[in-house]
């Protein structure tokens, strides 16, 4: 089932008025504005973690980028327009499939869905359905644990028929002993057909190429190996319901066509990218300094000096040294292209630019410059930040406060028998463990608060404007919530509890006597018997 958008439902109408458009004019400059929404709606369903929506829109975007031509070639031939029509009409029907008949409250989590989530983190229905043999062992399980989380389950027999009135969040398909064998194929085609808006996780997929592309070919999107199964699933199925809110992308356009302006500018803001446009190559460094973007998109052939020197100032920089340069230009010899990249440059773009292309080239590139960005500063076990991260940004806190009016409050939490939980059930359930806590953590504490994996067990959460009996408050509810969490393995699940030490500033002003003070009350939590907080002296 779709979460309710308003943004979907508008980028939806959008597509079926510029269709209309275009159909009823048959302009190139239509059936770009056509594509333009096509791209953006299909931008949109990936945001949201829709793949089988997205499919259908990017066979409809490959459709229209073989049409694309030049105003000659529009309108295009009337089997053409027959074959989009049908194509559209096959998307739209999908996405009124997938809207719910009746706004229903989203079922809030027992202990892991706090207050401070906004609602918007869990817009996504709740259920998930498990297809498996009713006796499996995992089923169990993972039932527990996800119902731990707020998630409605649904089993079903591979012998059975899997309902067609709703659709889930997704579906979890554990096979019998023998693996997946063609019965077992014929039915995931079957839900991926019924079921385009779910996502289908296969789990127990050996490591096998032929294996895994036939998962991937009848409609599987996640196949899991069975030595991360079981330890991996919830955190993929979370990650679908917990957005991640990030700052629009940035990109600084070194341009001196007005024309190449306006339709890049055009291109960019129907994905929601910021940019800033300087037509002057000896603006770029107080550009890049003050503007602070995450690409450059540069002309090659500018006043003063071209965009390959530019560049190579711009890799001056420490700050820039990273930083997705893309050239724009009417450049054909492919010589002075690879020169070009070779000289500092990420990729080359010959103009005109095809707007989805020049979109997909930025949006990518971002991305990649940021996940690089974030894994520098994050931990990847559980996305929070790191020891170096954490310390720095308390460092930056602290510096900024005054002693007589600011609080906060800093505190070292420690997984009891952690090395018991590893010994007894192995790594991965214990990287399991640890993970559920970093859950847990990031949905109790606010969004100013900063949370921290300190390393190993340990983590290091800062509340911010708290004072001593609030932070304890929120932490010993955190604590009480833990040790009731289940942790599915391959048995059943297990139960695991933490120990914490609470600091406060300014009794302490110093930071590393703020995490010295709360790290030694965090030792007396543990000699007084663990699973408790203990407040600084």
């Amino acid at each position: 089932m779709l979460p309710a958008h308003p943004t979907l439902n508008i980028r939806t109408n959008m597509l079926k008025a510029r269709w209309q458009e275009y159909c009823e004019r048959g302009t190139l400059d239509h059936f770009v504005e056509f594509a333009l929404t096509l791209n953006g709606l299909t931008e949109q369903f990936s945001q949201l973690k829709l793949p089988g929506l997205v499919r259908l829109c990017e066979g409809l975007e490959n459709t229209a980028l073989a049409l694309f031509g030049d105003h000659s070639t529009h309108p295009i031939e009337a089997q053409d327009a027959s074959t989009m029509s049908r194509q559209i009409e096959i998307l739209l029907h999908a996405i009124e499939m997938g809207q719910p008949r009746q706004q229903r409250e989203t079922r809030v989590a027992k202990a892991a869905d706090p207050e401070p989530l906004p609602a918007t983190e869990w817009a996504k229905p709740r259920d998930v359905w498990v297809v498996a043999d009713e006796d499996h062992p995992w089923v169990a399980g993972l039932t527990e644990q996800f119902t731990f989380f707020g998630f409605r389950i649904s089993r079903f027999s591979w012998r059975g028929k899997i309902s067609r009135d709703t659709s889930p969040l997704v579906m979890l398909f554990i096979p019998p002993s023998k693996g997946y064998q063609s019965a077992q194929i014929r039915l995931i085609k079957r839900a991926r057909a019924e079921h385009q808006t779910s996502q289908l996780f296969c789990l127990s997929v050996p490591k096998s190429l032929e294996t895994m592309v036939t998962l991937l070919r009848a409609g599987a999107d996640v196949t899991i190996q069975p030595d991360e199964e079981i330890t991996t699933v919830l955190a993929r199925v979370l990650d679908l319901i917990r957005s991640r809110e990030q700052d629009p992308f940035r990109v600084l356009l070194v341009e001196d066509s007005p024309t190449a302006i306006v339709v890049i500018q055009r291109a960019l803001g129907q994905h929601g990218i910021d940019y800033h446009s300087i037509n002057n190559p000896q603006k770029l460094l107080a550009a890049v300094e003050m503007y602070r973007p995450d690409l450059v998109l540069m002309d090659m052939y500018m006043p003063h000096c071209t965009g390959v020197e530019a560049t190579r100032v711009l890799r001056q920089l420490p700050s820039a040294q990273s930083l997705p340069v893309v050239y724009l230009s009417s450049e054909q010899d492919m010589g002075l292209q690879i020169e070009a990249l070779r000289l500092g440059g990420d990729q080359f773009l010959t103009k005109p630019c095809n707007p989805i292309l020049l979109s997909a080239v930025v949006k990518t590139k971002i991305e990649r410059y940021r996940d690089m960005q974030r894994t520098s500063m994050h931990d990847s076990l559980t996305g929070l930040l790191n020891h170096s991260a954490v310390k720095t940004r308390l460092s930056q806190l602290v510096y900024t406060m005054n002693p007589e009016r600011d609080r906060l409050c800093v505190a070292m939490l420690d997984i009891d028998h952690f090395k018991s939980v590893n010994d007894t059930y192995g790594h991965p359930v214990g990287d399991q463990v640890i993970r559920s806590l970093a859950w847990l953590l990031k949905g109790r504490m606010r969004s100013t608060d900063i949370i921290g994996r300190y390393g190993g067990e340990e983590f290091l959460v800062v509340l911010r404007e708290a004072d001593m009996d609030a932070a304890y408050s929120v932490l010993d509810l955190t604590r009480r919530d833990f040790s009731t969490m289940p942790h599915a393995h391959a048995g059943g699940t297990l139960r695991a509890t933490f120990s914490a030490g609470v600091s406060t500033y300014p009794v302490c002003t110093v930071v590393n006597e703020l995490i010295q003070s709360a790290d030694e009350a965090l030792l007396n939590a543990k000699r007084n018997g663990r699973n408790r907080i203990e407040r600084a002296s």
